[in-house]
Formats: structure tokens, sequence, C-alpha cells
């Protein structure tokens, strides 16, 4: 009989690297509203 290894494991660090890739597009996502938004300010007709 052979045991079939777990679906739903999933590599280790996994749930680190997805966390530090959301952390990077946060902050990307942050530094272009506070450095280039902000910095130009708000549109005018």
């Amino acid at each position: 009989m052979e045991a079939e290894p777990p679906l739903e494991e999933h590599p280790r660090g996994t749930l680190a690297l997805v966390t530090l890739l959301g952390l990077f597009f946060v902050i990307g996502w942050l530094a272009v509203y506070v450095f280039i938004f902000l910095e130009r300010g708000a549109p005018h007709t």
C-alpha cells in the first residue's frame, strides 16, 4: 500500500513569500501615492 502525500500541504515558506510580496506591493503603492499623487496635488479642470 502506497501512502499518498496530503494535497493541502504547501512547501515551507510559501506563506512567508506571499506575505513578503504583498508587503512590497503595498509599500510600492503607498510610495507612488505619497511621492507622485500628493506631490502633484489633486487634478483640476
